[in-house]
């Protein structure tokens, strides 16, 4: 916690301006993340079923 000497009220102004802004900051991340999950998720899936694919074809092959 963030102390200011000689304020009475300053010390918890900026207590409530980070608390606050922390929390749009949060919860701002929080709606970025569910936007991009449901696309990034598939195609990261996709990159692993090709790259094991590729792993089995040159197993099976011997190359």
């Amino acid at each position: 916690m963030m102390v200011v000497y000689g304020a009475d009220g300053a010390a918890s102004t900026v207590v409530s301006a980070l608390t606050s802004a922390l929390t749009t900051t949060a919860s701002q991340c929080q709606d970025a993340i569910a936007a991009v999950l449901p696309v990034a998720l598939p195609v990261m899936g996709a990159i692993v079923v090709v790259g094991i694919g590729i792993k089995i074809f040159k197993k099976v092959t011997g190359r």
